[in-house]
């Protein structure tokens, strides 16, 4: 029979930990584990965050391309020659052979201002007047 140490004894302060063949090869599992799946977490962080800036690139080409319809609707009008009747319908221009119609709100009538009715000023009025500047 072989002798054994007890696990547990009062009295050792300072016991060596006796390493194993088992015990060296467990620790480098779980650091080849750790580290896997901190790779792991790594691509997934990175995986969602192309595919927010994904989205955003998406939305900005569909507001772009929007954009450019309307640029190219524009250059089409444009180019026909009804946009040039257009743009100087909007400038207030008319043809020589149609007639011009404003339409607009009334305006208010003017209130009628109540004057005073002054009587006609005396010789000594206009004097007086005269020096006080009144």
């Amino acid at each position: 029979m072989r002798s054994r140490r007890a696990s547990a004894t009062n009295g050792i302060v300072d016991r060596r930990i006796r390493l194993s063949h088992r015990t060296l090869v467990l620790a480098a599992m779980c650091i080849v584990g750790l580290w896997l799946t901190g790779s792991f977490l790594q691509e997934v962080s990175l995986n969602q965050s192309l595919n927010h800036q994904a989205a955003e690139l998406r939305s900005r080409n569909a507001a772009l391309a929007a954009a450019n319809q309307g640029y190219s609707r524009d250059i089409q009008a444009i180019s026909s020659g009804a946009g040039a009747e257009q743009t100087a319908r909007l400038g207030g221009y008319a043809r020589s052979d149609e007639q011009l119609y404003i339409v607009t709100t009334p305006s208010p009538s003017p209130s009628p201002r109540l004057v005073a009715q002054r009587a006609p000023d005396g010789p000594l009025q206009a004097v007086w007047h005269f020096l006080t500047g009144r």
